[in-house]
């Protein structure tokens, strides 16, 4: 088994965006490194100024480098992309939605440690590359390596930033087998701990009983992963019957279907009728409510 540890720089963070920089190293099952591959390429747009400002890659040093796909490490990539070996990434979804517009589909085994951070150390501040390298003092293992591969460590380079993930994934593997890893991130995973907004670092039971609106409003919304979906939809179905559900919008807001009957029921009429957009969760239990209180 070979194991690719792999970064990409690009030239913006949307859709039509594209790899400027494809940097990986492959290991042995040791985690000893065998190949060392950097390089710049040509992308068939502009980088954008936001880009430039957090990898520094400017147009005068792509000038006469190759596309991704005539580069020698991506053609490399192609030919160590078997079921046999692995390929670790941080925050997997990014980079492989990059190489999808080179034509490249991910056949071998796949550990994300973002989604092994934030699975397993939710409470422990950010999953970001550059926190856990100060976090857990692996820069302090860098100086090392990069002088052994006769390389520069830049912040923010995709080769800089597969050294630190080298050292992250090594921290990782001493509390987590390669085997367990790949196969909590071959499907969704139920987080413990809301990892964004406004419940940041609560427990998604917690809220799940207290702010249940909320939670569906999250499931909801656009961008959502499959990581957090699981996570709230199990949360939901967990606490379904220990849950006050309240209506989470409108003047009524914080008041559950019942409290709204009393004072107004004509809203609770509008809301089953007119309102295509409710969660079925509230939308059942108004229905019970009218049915049972006619």
């Amino acid at each position: 088994m070979k194991i690719v540890l792999l970064d990409t720089e690009t030239t913006g963070m949307f859709e039509k965006d594209r790899i400027c920089q494809l940097s990986y190293l492959v290991l042995d099952e040791e985690c000893e490194v065998e190949e060392v591959h950097n390089e710049l390429c040509t992308p068939p747009l502009p980088i954008s100024y936001e880009a430039m400002a957090i990898h520094h890659i400017t147009p005068e040093r792509l000038e006469g480098k190759l596309s991704c796909v005539q580069t020698k490490a991506y053609k490399r990539l192609l030919e160590l992309n078997t079921p046999h070996n692995l390929l670790v990434i941080q925050n997997a979804a990014f980079d492989l939605s990059m190489l999808s517009k080179e034509g490249f589909t991910n056949e071998m085994n796949l550990i994300d440690t973002f989604r092994i951070l934030r699975a397993y150390y939710p409470s422990e501040g950010s999953f970001s590359l550059q926190f856990k390298r100060y976090q857990w003092g692996l820069y302090k293992h860098e100086h090392t390596l990069a002088k052994k591969l006769g390389i520069t460590i830049q912040a923010h380079d995709a080769l800089g930033d597969v050294i630190v993930l080298k050292h992250l994934f090594e921290r990782l593997c001493e509390e987590h087998s390669i085997p367990h890893m790949v196969v909590v991130c071959s499907e969704p995973m139920v987080l413990t701990h809301i990892p964004y907004g406004k419940h940041k670092g609560k427990k998604f039971l917690d809220v799940a009983r207290t702010d249940r609106q909320d939670l569906h409003a999250m499931l909801s919304s656009n961008g959502v992963d499959e990581d957090v979906k699981a996570s709230i939809l199990h949360a939901l179905e967990a606490t379904r019957d220990q849950a006050i559900i309240t209506i989470g919008f409108g003047k009524y807001a914080g008041k559950t279907p019942l409290e709204v009957l009393a004072i107004d029921r004509n809203y609770l009429l509008w809301m089953v009728n007119k309102m295509d957009n409710l969660n079925a969760e509230l939308k059942e239990t108004v229905e019970k409510v009218l049915v049972s209180y006619p």
